[in-house]
């Protein structure tokens, strides 16, 4: 069985591949969105993102300036 590997970006995105399921607090399932790689969960790292917990790419648009 392949482990899960959490890749923190230095962009704010963290990047999560293998088997997690996200949870809220209370225990209930948090639903995920389309996932542009399958088997990959990225989250929000830098608090922009409009999706959160979930990261958007608006992380992208902080470092550019």
């Amino acid at each position: 069985m392949k482990p899960t590997t959490i890749t923190i970006k230095p962009s704010g995105s963290i990047s999560i591949e293998g088997d997690v399921v996200l949870q809220d607090r209370d225990g209930t399932p948090i639903p995920r969105p389309p996932e542009k790689h399958p088997g990959i969960l990225k989250l929000c790292g830098c608090g922009h993102s409009k999706t959160a917990p979930f990261c958007d790419g608006t992380h992208n648009e902080h470092t550019k300036r």
